[in-house]
């Protein structure tokens, strides 16, 4: 895969952590451009009002944000980019066509583990779930900036 020009950062609806993902990373400059998706997303939703503060702290804004589902992505990404492991591997069943380039952000970026869903949590779950997406951004962002034009696959 070469350098990736455009993301797709996926969760499950669309309203928390693909959109909090989708905000932190497009307010970076340096950066190619991402939108967000849903694997079970019911269009047309704003992002959840702690999502929408959680990420304003970061310089984010989902003021404009709303929800849309995966069968509606008519662009077809560079690299896509999942919360979950489960989301993965039904993006890959969605889209078999994107199989060699979906992958679960924390893997790949040589992390382990899920993003967890702040769904129904706090102010302070969604801001710590924003800490720990953005952490796992700025290391795409400096693996993807260090691989030229160099295959991008997961880190081991």
């Amino acid at each position: 895969m070469k350098k990736p020009n455009a993301l797709l950062f996926v969760c499950t609806g669309n309203t928390c952590r693909s959109p909090m993902a989708e905000a932190l990373w497009n307010a970076w400059d340096d950066v190619p451009r991402a939108q967000s998706a849903g694997v079970s997303a019911w269009s047309g939703q704003p992002a959840a009002p702690y999502a929408q503060e959680a990420v304003a702290a970061f310089g984010g804004d989902l003021s404009r944000h709303r929800s849309r589902d995966l069968s509606e992505i008519t662009e077809e990404p560079d690299l896509i980019l999942t919360m979950t492991r489960a989301q993965a591997e039904r993006v890959q069943q969605l889209k078999p066509q994107w199989q060699h380039k979906t992958f679960v952000l924390s893997e790949f970026v040589g992390s382990q583990g899920d993003i967890p869903d702040p769904i129904g949590g706090d102010r302070d779950m969604y801001r710590a779930v924003a800490e720990n997406i953005r952490a796992h951004l700025f290391a795409l962002k400096a693996r993807l900036q260090t691989h030229d034009r160099h295959q991008i696959q997961p880190e081991e």
